[in-house]
């Protein structure tokens, strides 16, 4: 995405939902505390964490990109058992983190490595193998606070289905290098939509944390667009420690913009909103994913921001 220069955050000037106090009440389990301790034996931090002696997930191939809209995704997913002798975590009644489109699930482990004990771990995703060699990985190395399940949690009551009975608290969820779905016949594919974002701040606790990023930019700022016409929750990465002013530099062509299909006018107060961002120069979990792994070692850039849920 070309040279970007980074100045420091100096101000709180939060877009879309006005001022948070510093004392902003956080729910019982935080995972954005910008902690980037890890247990020393951290397996997936490897790309191929364990020697498969199931063949069946020695190597998982799999689509780059699912259209959810295809009718093979329409269905409900399986819920997962939250009691009894066969339940998915050891104890179901810690705070739940949900991430929606994990991926490999190498980041929901480590987060339930780093975690054990204190939360419970939940990744979503669309793509039925990776879903399931993600458990496999979790079975195999006992990890009883991480839990996977394939599934489009787009489809119509999707959230309810899966965790009406959770008997826990739900207090983050993160959306983190979702399918970008460039042309704009296709945005409609996009997961982070205004339906879900609802069903997410209904169901989240006060104080909790939504956090999202991308590596393109119309992507990130799409999402941030939809959380921030949320009422009930706030844009807090202004305030955070790692929060920054991003400046393009200009000299050199940005691919992102050249794909953003939304470069048409934009009514002045959406572009000072914009001008208002800060983004978080830092996953303020700890840990990052494999796709930012990649970006920044490309010297790429990560967009990133996180919001809360506001108290009752």
């Amino acid at each position: 995405g070309g040279c970007w220069r980074v100045r420091p955050c100096s101000t709180v000037a939060l877009g879309g939902g006005g001022e948070v106090k510093s004392d902003l009440k956080t729910a019982s389990f935080d995972p954005f505390a910008f902690d980037s301790t890890m247990p020393k034996d951290n397996p997936f931090n490897k790309k191929q964490p364990i020697d498969h002696e199931d063949r069946e997930f020695a190597r998982v191939r799999t689509r780059q990109h699912v259209n959810p809209l295809a009718t093979q995704h329409q269905k409900l997913p399986e819920v997962p058992e939250w009691k009894g002798e066969n339940r998915a975590f050891h104890d179901p009644t810690l705070p739940l983190y949900i991430d929606l489109g994990c991926g490999s699930g190498r980041f929901i482990l480590q987060l339930a490595i780093k975690h054990a004990g204190r939360a419970n771990f939940l990744g979503v995703e669309i793509r039925e193998q990776l879903a399931k060699r993600a458990q496999y990985w979790s079975d195999e190395h006992n990890i009883s606070n991480a839990h996977f399940i394939s599934g489009n949690i787009n489809v119509y009551g999707a959230w309810d289905h899966i965790l009406k009975d959770y008997p826990g608290p739900i207090t983050a969820v993160s959306a983190l290098m979702p399918d970008p779905w460039f042309k704009k016949r296709h945005q409609k594919r996009r997961m982070l939509n205004s339906e879900l974002v609802k069903t997410i701040a209904t169901h989240l606790e006060p104080g909790g944390g939504i956090f999202i990023q991308s590596d393109i930019k119309a992507v990130a700022e799409d999402m941030r667009i939809k959380l921030c016409g949320e009422p009930r929750v706030v844009d807090a990465t202004n305030q955070c420690r790692s929060a920054a002013k991003i400046v393009e530099d200009m000299d050199e062509d940005d691919e992102d913009e050249k794909n953003n299909d939304n470069s048409e006018e934009v009514d002045p107060a959406l572009k000072e909103l914009r001008e208002s961002w800060y983004w978080l120069r830092e996953n303020p979990t700890g840990v990052a994913t494999e796709r930012e792994k990649y970006v920044e070692n490309e010297n790429g850039q990560v967009w990133r921001a996180l919001f809360r849920k506001k108290p009752v």
